[in-house]
This record gives C-alpha cells, structure tokens and sequence, in this order.
C-alpha cells in the first residue's frame, strides 16, 4: 500500500531535512573558506564578512566616475561590485588609526557573477598602496580573454602606469570560471616589490610561491577592493577580505560564510540525498 504525507507533514519532513543538512553544513564550509594560511591564527589586521546591512564606516569609496552603487551588500552575507564608469573604482579601508603605508596584504575570496564583455573595462579584484586622492595603487585582477593576457586570467596593474605580468591558462596558469570561488592575495614589501597568489576555495591547500611577481613599483596608501572601470559590465562577488599591516589590531582570521552560500551547500547535500533514494 502507497502512503502519501499530507502537504502539513511534508513541509516539516522537508524542514527537519534541511535543518539536519545544515548541520552537516559546517564541515563542508570548512573545506571551501579555510583553505588560506592565516585561518584560525592571530595577525594584525582587519577582516570584513559583509555580513551588515551597512558597510563599515572605515571603508573609504574612491569613484572614478561617479557611478552609483559600485559596491552593495547583498543582504545574505557578501558583497556585489558593481558595473562601473570612470576609472579607478575601489573600496579602501581607512581607519582613523591608520596602518602601514607601504608593507600591506590584502586577501580576499571573490567570484565572478556576470562576465559581460568588455574591451577594458572588465576588472575585479583586490587592491594595495592606494592613494586616496586619485584611487591609483597596485591591484590583483580578474580579467578576461585578449585583455593583455590568454583566456580568463588575472593580472596585475600599476593603475595609470602599466599593466604587470598576467596569468596565461594556455600553459597551465591560473584561470577562473563564473560562479567559481577563488582566493586573490596581492602583498606589497619594504622594497615596493608586489607579488600576486591565486588558488581555488575547496580542499587545495594554499600554495606557498606565488604566481605572479613584480619589483619595485613603490607605491604606498591603502588597501581594499577593486572593480570594474571605464563601463565594465561585470559583477564580482567578495565573501571575505582580510587586510595586514602594521598598525592594525590583532585579529584571529576566521571568515564566517554568507548565508546564500550555505544554503547551497544545503541545497547540495538535500540533492544528494534525494539522488540516492
């Protein structure tokens, strides 16, 4: 004999479900948000979630070109970089106690949402040693196909001076596709050298050289986030940034996930488990 659950006791069914998927959520996050080499340890610094309604008053806007709304928190924990005109367009962190100027970090995990073409103007990263008085720095960017680089790839900038070395997919650089989370790490030493990481959230470990290097550029400001420019269309997704630099409290770097992406990973395991039904 068939049993059918009336429409009550099937929504509770499902409740029960998905709370016990969130339950097994947190393992699964943990693979996906801890893969970076300061998880769980203790640095000075600044980390940010997004998980607000309101941005952090220390984070500084520098609009190149007047555009509305670069950056937007999405309500469930990230926060969307916006299309954009002008150039440059950044999110930098500015405390009243200042840091270091020169010697910074910056980590972020970060994703493309939309890639709509765009001659130049598709860009979206992280950013160090940033003026604020005309936005110009050293920056980590996701870029697309022929734009001073092979394939989808990412590349450093010296904002109003050169484009930097580029990763090239074609001889197995670092790429990325829609929807994939990556972490991007940009430092900047004592000698104004700049260095770039690249590598997926997941289980991959984070690698201990870097990807892409670049000396003596000696720039000095602050750091942040970067996006699009001169009407770049795309949208980029950030769940996590973690700036270091002296002069920053000591803070234990552990990100907290959005809540749009745990309910993915719920949604994954409940299909899982209807999969095997």
């Amino acid at each position: 004999m068939t049993h059918c659950l009336s429409p009550r006791l099937a929504r509770f069914t499902q409740g029960l479900a998905l709370l016990a998927a969130l339950a097994f959520a947190e393992p699964v996050q943990a693979l996906i948000f801890n893969n970076f080499s300061e998880f769980n340890t203790t640095v000075n610094g600044y980390q940010d979630d997004f998980n607000g309604n309101t941005l952090n008053p220390d984070w500084f806007l520098y609009n190149g070109g007047g555009s509305p709304s670069l950056f937007t928190l999405s309500g469930t924990g990230s926060l969307i970089m916006n299309p954009a005109a002008g150039d440059p367009n950044k999110l930098l962190y500015n405390p009243v106690s200042g840091y270091d100027n020169n010697v910074q970090e910056v980590l972020a995990l970060i994703r493309v949402n939309t890639d709509t073409v765009a001659v130049d103007g598709f860009r979206g990263g992280v950013a160090t040693v940033s003026n604020m008085f005309d936005g110009q720095g050293i920056n980590l960017l996701i870029r697309q196909p022929g734009q001073n680089g092979n394939g989808n790839h990412f590349n450093l900038l010296d904002d109003a001076r050169a484009w930097g070395p580029s990763t090239d997919p074609n001889t197995g650089g670092d790429t990325w596709a829609v929807g994939q989370y990556v972490w991007l790490r940009l430092s900047q030493d004592a000698f104004g050298n700049n260095s770039g990481k690249i590598w997926p959230a997941g289980t991959t470990p984070e690698p201990a050289a870097f990807d892409l290097t670049w000396s003596g550029r000696g720039r000095s400001g602050l750091a942040g986030l970067t996006t699009n420019s001169i009407n770049g269309a795309g949208v980029f997704e950030v769940d996590y940034v973690l700036i270091k630099a002296a002069g920053l409290p000591a803070v234990k770097a552990v990100p907290e996930p959005s809540g749009a992406l745990l309910l993915g990973l719920a949604g994954g395991v409940l299909g899982v488990r209807r999969r095997r039904v």
